[in-house]
């Protein structure tokens, strides 16, 4: 399968339509058909050479839209950040309900613990994908129920407490490993020290996401902690820190999704209707 066509898959994974799937695979063909480098720079030269070529400012944001995602795919998470375009209402961001969760880990055989792992951290921590690859096993304080995510966006590092549970889950899959790796997560069927690649880690949760009959991607895992731990009353800063936001105006967008849940459950309750009974 060509890098196109998985990247295409991913979309769909993403939510988004044919149309939208289509025009951002086009650009993403020309933009590596004409040898540009995976770098917000080179990103730059081609968006000012479609300018030059007549391109409108609402033509270059679809352009700017689809190599943002296309950089997400490949682990770029901060050369996507690099890259700006005009501003557009924000949509909210995807989330998967807590029972599709479950779902989606009981489709992952109990065998397969790195796959289990892989979900438990990134539900349970928020972390990025790009954070979860490059996690190192030195990286885990077992004693204190806590992980150091190094290098994350913006190059800062932050500590993230992880559940006991996992914890212990972490300390299972390390006893069943044979190699010397100092990542957490590695391959399985590259040389045995090589650590995880978020190709690998969208693959499976697109494997175990069919499986199950859920959609999931990573990112829609780290928006789906940050959204059930405001739904279950943690304080937005909280999860400012958990989600390594610099800004409080970008974990915020979290409350627009937990209002939109309140009022789903306020519209199901009726109780303006119960009011006006006969």
């Amino acid at each position: 399968m060509s890098e196109i066509e998985e990247f295409k898959m991913y979309l769909e994974l993403e939510g988004k339509s044919q149309h939208t799937v289509r025009m951002y695979s086009y650009y993403v063909e020309r933009f590596l058909g004409e040898g540009y480098d995976l770098t917000a720079r080179s990103a730059l030269r081609f968006l000012a050479k479609l300018r030059k070529s007549g391109y409108s400012n609402k033509s270059l944001h679809l352009v700017v839209q689809a190599l943002k995602a296309y950089f997400r795919f490949e682990g770029l998470d901060e050369e996507a950040e690099r890259l700006k375009s005009p501003k557009v209402p924000k949509s909210l961001p995807k989330s998967l309900k807590q029972d599709e969760v479950r779902r989606l880990l009981e489709a992952i055989p109990p065998t397969r613990m790195r796959d289990r792992l892989v979900v438990f951290l990134l539900y349970t921590s928020g972390l990025r994908v790009s954070e979860l690859c490059n996690l190192k096993v030195k990286d885990i304080d077992f004693e204190r129920s806590l992980l150091v995510v190094r290098g994350g966006k913006g190059a800062k590092d932050r500590i993230v407490p992880i559940p006991k549970p996992v914890v212990e889950e972490i300390k299972r899959y390390l006893s069943t490993r044979d190699d010397e790796s100092e990542y957490l997560f590695v391959e399985d069927r590259r040389k045995a020290k090589d650590k995880i690649s978020p190709k690998t880690v969208w693959y499976l949760l697109r494997k175990y996401g069919e499986k199950s009959g859920v959609k999931v991607t990573p990112h829609m895992l780290r928006h789906s902690f940050a959204t059930h731990m405001l739904e279950n009353g943690v304080d937005i800063r909280a999860i400012q820190e958990f989600l390594g936001h610099s800004s409080l105006s970008t974990t915020q967008i979290y409350t627009r999704v937990t209002v939109e849940h309140l009022r789903k459950a306020q519209e199901k309750a009726k109780l303006v209707e119960r009011l006006f009974e006969e």
